[in-house]
């Protein structure tokens, strides 16, 4: 009788484990950028990409291999008619495109399970869709530190952190192999990084705030950002010519965020009173390199921007070829594409920058 029992014990056993679930659900935490900690019961499948700097917000997300499948919806910001993230994804065109300046309103009844946002959009959207019970990420992308904390992130809500990692350590072995090969370098250059527009022959000039990528990038470049005493914290100062003269750089980069930066420089080198400017200043005066987007930005392309400036500051250590192989090995690396589809869709872009 007792084995009989402890037969039929046996079985019920058996069935229960042969009915209990192959996997519990997922439960993870995530502590975004503004250090705020939110939990998930499982990964998001419906993502919403939106406010400010969404095309750079979209760039990283597209760094890793699941790519837009779980992209839902993305606000319309980009900086230029050129479409990079419909050349990188064949389902792009099914995405929903939001109106510039998308709020609650619009986003609410996609029923997004996760909106990822820049930190600046918080009281702007992101209180908004957290009250109606949206979840939100805010992300800063700010600097280096900033870019690859973000990363990670991204990373988490995608189950990616493997990729995460990858991706960290290929932008680290990049800026580490430039600044091995400029261990050499004594000769520090004034540099001045300008954003400039020009309308109507009549040019007008910002720089960055000091506590930007672009300082970072100059500094690390052996090079004096001469601007960092003017600007103000947290976005552009306009400059004049006269404050121009005054710092009397050697180096001057033109940012254009239309992709205008070659035709603008073009234009102030024949501008008389530019041109005696740079004649009697012996200034280099050259146009930041852009393709869908400019390199001097918190983008993915934030590297590239780095290796264009070594060459520029310190051709005798880093050459144009170092650039050109760099640039193709990013986008081989960091979005998956074909060296045929780089020669195609990418080399003509870049070419006027890199003679």
């Amino acid at each position: 009788m007792m084995k009989n029992i402890f037969c039929l014990l046996i079985c019920c056993l058996l069935v229960s484990c042969t009915n209990a679930p192959l996997s519990e659900s997922t439960h993870f935490a995530v502590k975004d950028a503004l250090e705020r900690t939110i939990e998930f019961s499982e990964y998001p499948e419906r993502i919403v990409i939106a406010g400010k700097q969404t095309p750079m917000l979209a760039n990283f997300f597209y760094l890793f291999p699941i790519k837009g499948e779980r992209l839902l919806a993305i606000e319309n910001r980009s900086q230029s008619p050129n479409k990079f993230l419909e050349l990188i994804d064949d389902e792009y065109q099914s995405k929903l495109i939001l109106e510039k300046g998308a709020g609650v309103e619009q986003m609410a009844p996609l029923n997004p399970d996760l909106v990822i946002l820049k930190t600046s959009m918080k009281d702007e959207i992101g209180i908004g869709l957290e009250e109606v019970g949206i979840p939100v990420i805010y992300v800063s992308f700010e600097d280096i530190d900033d870019i690859n904390y973000d990363i990670r992130v991204i990373g988490k809500i995608l189950d990616e952190d493997e990729r995460a990692e990858e991706i960290i350590l290929e932008y680290k072995k990049i800026y580490s192999e430039i600044n091995d090969q400029l261990k050499s370098v004594t000769n520090v250059k004034k540099v001045l990084m300008l954003q400039a527009t020009n309308i109507d022959q009549k040019y007008s000039f910002k720089v960055p705030s000091s506590g930007w990528l672009q300082t970072k990038m100059t500094e690390d470049l052996k090079s004096d950002p001469v601007w960092v005493s003017e600007s103000l914290s947290g976005g552009w100062t306009e400059v004049n010519f006269e404050q121009i003269l005054n710092w009397n750089p050697d180096n001057i980069f033109i940012i254009n965020y239309q992709g205008q930066s070659n035709e603008i420089t073009i234009g102030l080198k024949n501008d008389e009173l530019w041109k005696s400017f740079i004649s009697s200043n012996e200034v280099n005066l050259s146009s930041f390199p852009y393709d869908f987007t400019s390199w001097d930005q918190p983008d993915p392309r934030w590297i590239l921007g780095y290796t264009w400036m070594a060459s520029e500051l310190h051709s005798e250590q880093i050459g144009r070829e170092y650039v050109l192989e760099t640039v193709k090995y990013f986008y081989r690396f960091f979005f998956g594409m074909k060296e045929d589809f780089i020669e195609s869709e990418i080399t003509p872009l870049i070419s006027i920058y890199l003679d």
